[in-house]
């Protein structure tokens, strides 16, 4: 297939400004969890263009698997807000209630189904993430590239700061190249080439209402794909992560009394001081034997003024493990803590899961061709077989369900230089990997096409 690579290669090449103009685009304009209305807008039509078969909306996410919603008028808001930032109407009207999931197809033969009805060729899937991360101000200062440049984040309260701009850039990008090529590989190839472009991974909650509705069913072969992380350097690419750990995402709510708190502090209950003992017990869990774990409060809000014994309060945090179960043990003994905690101070305390996510690793096969189609295609170094990853990640919902459907998924992670780290408020990456990417991708989708046992 040189003729293939060489007309990959060029074209990937040719898209550089394109693929550089829309991430920084998505960069200026980010937008969080369930939000994802002018992303997924730009996703729509791009893929439309390229001649996808397109699912949108309720066709795409099944809104009762979800873990959380917008209320109605924040949908409004963002909707209002898409609108503003030039999203087309027309692709606003697909995604009600926040269902901003999509995927298309490029489908490569006419006939896509024999007379038993099973689809003629393989089905080769690749799933990008769209949202952005709340709550962090960009860095302003001249020395951060996205602000000199003219392309930080529009939003006082909301920024690109995970490399999930360039992830939709590197989609739009692959369904590009795939859709000037599609003569000759409709000539060479039979199958479908899906992309899938996921709401709220920051919150781990997009992924389960996707699999709910068939985003990855009869999905031969899997690929996930995230910029730098462990491959921070740029021409580095890690073809294999493994070891994702199990999540919680959890909140709670604690209910006190309110008093005086000169006059008639004993009659109060403070549930700021009750959350505030439940955060220091839920730091010293026992860290579990059989497997890494863990914790961690990253918001708190509680209390009125500073002569008020305080009547609520309220934390978010997260539990992680090395498995299901372990991570099961940890959200076990946060309850148990949180309980104690309000008990001890006379008050009541409710505690709510937000959004779980499975662990998964990479399928060593699946892995392993990732390697020898990077050795093939050159520029990457150093090319690194597998990485540990010690986070947790919601693509692990589309791995697990295609490994347990029989196919295979692997997570690549791309090398990128990065002047600071991921969840920062001067994070950014180096473009010019981002054509590198596209390359590798669409050879992955080629060399897993031409596989009989794809």
């Amino acid at each position: 297939m040189d003729d293939l690579w060489q007309a990959l290669h060029a074209l990937a090449r040719a898209e550089k400004d394109w693929l550089v103009a829309t991430r920084r685009d998505l960069h200026r304009h980010p937008e969080t969890a369930w939000a994802e209305y002018r992303t997924a807008s730009l996703a729509a039509a791009t893929l439309e263009e390229a001649g996808f078969a397109l699912r949108m909306g309720g066709d795409a996410l099944n809104a009762q698997a979800r873990p959380r919603r917008l209320d109605p008028e924040q949908v409004q808001r963002e909707q209002a807000r898409a609108r503003a930032q030039g999203a087309d109407p027309r692709w606003l009207a697909r995604m009600p209630d926040g269902l901003t999931g999509l995927w298309g197809d490029l489908i490569l033969d006419d006939e896509t189904a024999d007379e038993s009805g099973s689809p003629r060729g393989p089905l080769i899937a690749f799933r990008f993430d769209m949202d952005a991360n709340a709550g962090l101000n960009e860095c302003r200062d001249a020395d951060h590239a996205p602000a000199a440049q003219g392309f930080a984040s529009c939003r006082d309260d909301a920024m690109h700061a995970c490399g999930h701009d360039g992830h939709v850039a590197l989609g739009l990008g692959l369904a590009r190249v795939l859709a000037a090529l599609r003569p000759e590989l409709a000539r060479r190839f039979r199958g479908r080439i899906r992309l899938i472009f996921q709401p709220a991974e920051e919150e781990g909650e997009g992924a389960p209402g996707m699999v709910a509705a068939g985003a990855v069913d009869g999905v031969s072969r899997l690929f996930g794909i995230h910029l730098s992380m462990q491959a921070g350097k740029s021409g580095a690419l890690v073809c294999g992560t493994t070891h994702f750990l199990a999540t919680t995402n959890f909140e709670v709510f604690f209910d006190g009394r309110a008093a005086h708190a000169g006059l008639a502090p004993e009659e109060g209950r403070n549930a700021l001081l009750a959350a505030c003992t439940a955060c220091t017990a839920l730091l010293g869990i026992a860290r579990h034997g059989e497997g890494a774990t863990r914790i961690n409060v990253g918001e708190m809000r509680g209390g009125e003024a500073p002569n008020a014994i305080p009547a609520q309060a309220w934390f978010r945090g997260e539990t992680r493990g090395e498995s299901s179960d372990i991570n099961g043990f940890m959200m076990a003994e946060v309850r148990r803590m949180v309980q104690g905690a309000a008990r001890m101070h006379g008050c009541t305390a409710r505690l709510l899961c937000q959004s779980y996510c499975p662990g998964a690793s990479s399928h060593p096969e699946l892995a392993a061709l990732v390697e020898r189609v990077a050795r093939d295609m050159g520029g990457f170094d150093p090319i690194l077989p597998r990485a540990e990853f010690w986070a947790s990640e919601d693509c692990c919902w589309f791995m697990n369900k295609v490994e347990e459907d029989g196919g295979q998924a692997a997570y690549l992670q791309l090398g990128a230089d990065r002047p600071s780290g991921h969840h920062t408020a001067r994070f950014t990456f180096d473009e010019n990997v981002l054509p590198r990417g596209v390359e590798l991708l669409a050879r992955l989708a080629l060399v897993s096409l031409a596989r009989r046992d794809a």
